[in-house]
């Protein structure tokens, strides 16, 4: 969105972090195939990014992931998807920013898991308590609000029952 956040990823990604993750738009920005979006708004799908991203990702030794109505998370090799979320998370300001923070959490906790996988199970916790939360919610407001308590809440019964994974080869 802002050439200067661009130029700073751009000089950061480099330096091998343990995931990179954004939009479409982002990520494809973080290429240099793209514009990077409107504001923090994806206008490129996912499946646009994907071929990017898992460029990326074996350029750079790390895990992309790629949000959107279904997440695409790749380290090169293999590609996830995520089809757990819903469209609220699109309406309330900061729903990246708290994916991002999610997957610094399974990063720093993922024992056996490998990168890719951990990166995946946070996509999958996050779109699980947000299918939950707008099943609650009126609006944006009071989704923003019952997401938190969702996170809060989530059991691993209701994680192992609700998430849509799927894996394929890159």
């Amino acid at each position: 969105a802002l050439p200067i956040r661009t130029a700073l990823a751009q000089k950061l990604a480099p330096q091998t972090p343990f995931a990179i993750r954004g939009n479409a738009s982002e990520i494809l920005a973080l290429t240099g195939e793209g514009a990077g979006g409107k504001g923090v708004d994806s206008t490129d799908s996912t499946e646009a990014a994907a071929p990017g991203a898992i460029a990326l990702a074996q350029r750079l030794n790390t895990v992309v992931a790629v949000s959107g109505p279904e997440d695409f998370i790749t380290d090169g090799i293999r590609v996830i998807r995520v089809a757990n979320g819903d469209e609220l998370l699109t309406k309330v300001t900061g729903g990246g920013c708290a994916l991002g923070a999610l997957i610094a959490a399974f990063a720093a906790v993922r024992g056996t898991n490998s990168p890719v996988e951990a990166v995946a199970a946070a996509h999958a916790v996050y779109g699980i308590a947000a299918e939950q939360a707008a099943a609650q919610a009126a609006g944006p407001g009071s989704f923003a609000v019952s997401l938190i308590d969702a996170l809060s809440t989530l059991t691993p019964s209701a994680i192992s029952s609700e998430q849509r994974i799927r894996e394929y080869a890159a």
